[in-house]
């Protein structure tokens, strides 16, 4: 019996111990203490570009003719204004003297029938009827220099010609290339961006571009224009930058990565 109460006794004494080591307090939690400090995020889009010359122009025959001379070769830099191509024109160049002669002539004669209605000596129909003579003669004469100017082709612009195909003595039809010119001074970067982006898509973000072709080489430019519509299939919207070319390295074509 004695051994029972002490084995009770015992039993009783753990679960009181048991007990106080529940009820009491977890110990407090650590805390660690840190300066607060601003951190810089920035969220970027991916995409792939073409690059497109800045102005571009394919310049084309107008008038069925044979080639005189040629100005330029392959690649050549050109000024806006020069002169490219000439066609033959010597039919054109005889009218356009009988055509100067003609207005010269008309004129002169116009004035003397204005000084001679001055003086009431001669008729207003007279004088309308030199008058009409002279607008003719000068629209005559508009005519020939027009033709003229169709068989001399100049440059748009500054820029770059294309390779050279044509030679002199060639005949040449209406739509026959001559060449194309580039300004690729500064080029235009068009890249497809998805429409999730449109919100934050506006001109003058920078924009920053690689190549395959220039490795270790970025070329940073600006947004100009962002597309007014979206494309129904792809969901995505046509972005617009211009990148600086001073060094002429970026040619229209050429597949660019964008950040």
């Amino acid at each position: 019996m004695r051994s029972n109460t002490d084995l009770h006794l015992l039993l009783a004494s753990l679960a009181l111990l048991c007990g106080a080591a529940l009820a009491a307090d977890p110990p407090p939690a650590s805390v660690i203490v840190a300066p607060a400090r601003q951190i810089q995020y920035a969220d970027s889009i991916e995409a792939l570009g073409t690059v497109a010359a800045m102005e571009s122009v394919a310049l084309t025959a107008t008038v069925t003719e044979t080639v005189r001379a040629l100005h330029f070769d392959d690649g050549d830099r050109v000024e806006k204004g020069q002169l490219l191509a000439e066609l033959s024109s010597r039919e054109e160049h005889a009218q356009l003297e009988e055509a100067r002669a003609t207005v010269s002539e008309a004129l002169r004669q116009y004035q003397r029938f204005q000084s001679l209605a001055a003086k009431g000596t001669a008729a207003k129909s007279q004088l309308d009827e030199r008058q009409r003579d002279w607008e003719t003669a000068r629209a005559r004469l508009a005519a020939i220099e027009s033709r003229l100017a169709d068989r001399q082709i100049k440059a748009p612009f500054a820029g770059v010609v294309g390779l050279r195909d044509l030679s002199v003595g060639a005949l040449v039809e209406p739509g026959d290339l001559i060449t194309t010119v580039d300004d690729d001074s500064t080029v235009k970067l068009e890249f497809p961006v998805a429409a999730t982006y449109l919100e934050v898509l506006r001109p003058g973000l920078e924009v920053s571009a690689s190549s395959r072709a220039f490795p270790g080489r970025r070329f940073d430019g600006t947004i100009k224009a962002v597309n007014s519509r979206i494309d129904p299939v792809t969901r995505s919207i046509r972005v617009r930058a211009t990148l600086p070319n001073p060094e002429h390295l970026l040619r229209p074509g050429l597949l660019m990565n964008v950040v």
